[in-house]
């Protein structure tokens, strides 16, 4: 029977072999994501790897180039080690569906796992940001980007969808120029 440190030494003596897996599958990336992809998947791998430890399923050949493969996809698919990110987290990618906002409220889209520098960028860029555009520019700004479809968004301004998505492009635009100072 397998005891808690002999499956940890295992996995420590097989970290380079992983994470020369990861490095392959993750090299069309830029350096800094990579490194963080390769140390998520390895982190993945670890938990999936335990999780068989505790159903005493870690033994069976060929499992931890199977945990590493499939911890690779849950890494692509923006899954770590902690679960999925909070809905509010602003860097966190959308999880499920679409998000309708009332009021923009940076507050709703800041959660506690953003990092503070982050989450005070945010909070002060955002909305100096939506300042500098009109009131129906904003409103069809957080309408898109609370998830309302061009097609919805076109019903809604009475306005082709074809200018909806020439809106949505302006204001990616407008945006990258005004953080970009």
């Amino acid at each position: 029977m397998l005891n808690l440190s002999t499956v940890q030494d295992a996995f420590v003596q097989r970290i380079p072999a992983l994470r020369r897996m990861a490095r392959i599958s993750f090299r069309h990336l830029p350096p800094e994501a990579k490194e963080e992809s390769i140390t998520n998947a390895v982190a993945l791998t670890w938990k999936f790897f335990y999780n068989l430890f505790l159903k005493k399923r870690s033994d069976e050949p060929g499992i931890l180039d199977s945990c590493m493969r499939f911890a690779i996809r849950q890494t692509r698919a923006g899954r770590t080690p902690q679960g999925c990110p909070r809905k509010k987290d602003v860097l966190a990618p959308r999880w499920v569906g679409p998000t309708r906002l009332a009021d923009f409220d940076p507050e709703q889209f800041v959660g506690r796992s953003t990092p503070i520098p982050e989450a005070v960028s945010f909070r002060v860029d955002v909305p100096a940001f939506m300042g500098t555009l009109n009131s129906r520019q904003r409103r069809m700004a957080v309408d898109l980007a609370g998830g309302m479809t061009t097609t919805e968004a076109a019903q809604k301004y009475g306005l082709s969808s074809g200018r909806i998505s020439q809106f949505r492009r302006e204001f990616k635009s407008l945006f990258d120029v005004y953080f970009a100072d």
